[in-house]
């Protein structure tokens, strides 16, 4: 049985990594591709060392538009696959990758697992919302990582078999504790950024509906350049391209802007700070498994589970409100209770029902 494994962007290959480990520890046969929609070496072949996974055959996507990737994607991996067709797809997460990978799977009838699915945050304007709704309702298997998406999965009535093992970027994070929060680890790194446990915030931001508005990438620079805490912004090139292109400047003095970075230091990082500040998705679950509050720049999330103890804030767009609610949560760093994602072990569980021989295609609907 030959699996193959379809990743895109880092967040994807951080929550394949585990699945990969445990296919090569079992002696799978298995193939890693990658789209190559994230294509700079801190996106992506940066995570492929950092978590020592083969060389994946890429398929040189590279950037452009949503209709072009998800078509290029298409053409490119149903070529590939035309000449190494595998038995079992996995298709983690909800990108315009998974997208296109996943109707390869459709059209070729090849039974496609979707590793993160059921997330729901019930607003069709995010164009991710829209990629794991079509890739949840054509897949054979749907690995929920929590019982808040395993039940999403069931009120909709997918066709394909719904299991809630756990969320692997757990597994990842669980794992890789014994590395980034290791004392003298944690003492390098935080002596390379010049700064102190809970005194700044960590951010990130890159989400199309932020980056590539101006008017709401001006309100996010108008509270960067406002707050008085250190900043350690992880630029991604998207957020770097829009700056320039929309003649925005970066200018508090208080910030120090560094390009993306290794999975471990950016932990370590998020793990010692008394605020992260992101638009990401994995960075939710990341901030609230390590006890760090956050605030998001939506105003919805589909990882309900971070919201408990309220010190995940959703926000909106507007400098005041982004301001305030960084100012309010600032330094309150808190106890949370990862158990929600799974024992860490996810991987383990999901490899025996992949080799299993009962993933199969879905032939009839359910009412």
């Amino acid at each position: 049985m030959l699996v193959s494994i379809v990743t895109g962007t880092r967040p994807q290959i951080i929550k394949s990594a585990p699945v990969i480990h445990a296919m090569r520890q079992q002696g799978v046969d298995y193939e890693f591709v990658h789209t190559g929609q994230h294509y700079d070496f801190e996106l992506a072949q940066s995570f492929v060392n950092d978590f020592d996974l083969s060389k994946p055959f890429n398929l040189h996507v590279g950037s452009g538009d949503y209709c072009y990737q998800v078509y290029s994607t298409i053409e490119r991996l149903s070529d590939h696959y035309q000449k190494n067709r595998p038995d079992i797809m996995i298709v983690p997460g909800d990108t315009t990758s998974a997208l296109g990978a996943s109707m390869v799977g459709f059209k070729m009838e090849i039974p496609v697992c979707h590793l993160e699915s059921g997330l729901r945050r019930y607003d069709l304007t995010v164009q991710e919302e829209l990629n794991r709704r079509l890739i949840d309702h054509g897949s054979s298997a749907l690995f929920a990582p929590t019982p808040t998406a395993a039940e999403n999965l069931e009120l909709e009535r997918v066709q394909g078999e719904v299991y809630m093992l756990g969320d692997t970027m757990y597994d990842v994070l669980k794992n890789r504790m014994k590395i980034f929060l290791d004392p003298p680890f944690q003492e390098e790194v935080l002596s390379k950024y010049n700064v102190s446990t809970g005194d700044y915030a960590i951010m990130t931001f890159h989400r199309r509906e932020h980056v590539d508005v101006k008017s709401n990438l001006e309100q996010i620079v108008n509270a960067i350049n406002q707050l008085e805490f250190p900043i350690i912004l992880a630029m991604h090139p998207r957020t770097k391209k829009n700056l320039i292109d929309a003649h925005l400047e970066l200018k508090s003095p208080n910030l120090r802007v560094v390009a993306p970075l290794p999975y471990d230091e950016f932990m370590c990082l998020m793990a010692n700070a008394g605020l992260a500040i992101s638009d990401s998705g994995g960075i939710q679950k990341e901030s609230y498994i390590l006890g760090t509050p956050l605030v998001s720049l939506h105003n919805c999330t589909e990882w309900v589970e971070t919201l408990k103890y309220g010190k995940h804030r959703l926000g909106e767009l507007k400098t005041d409100r982004i301001l305030n609610d960084c100012k309010d949560l600032f330094g309150k760093r808190y106890e949370s209770d990862p158990s929600v994602y799974g024992d860490g072990k996810s991987a383990e569980k999901i490899l025996p029902i992949l080799l299993s021989g009962e993933v199969k295609i879905p032939t009839k609907l359910r009412y």
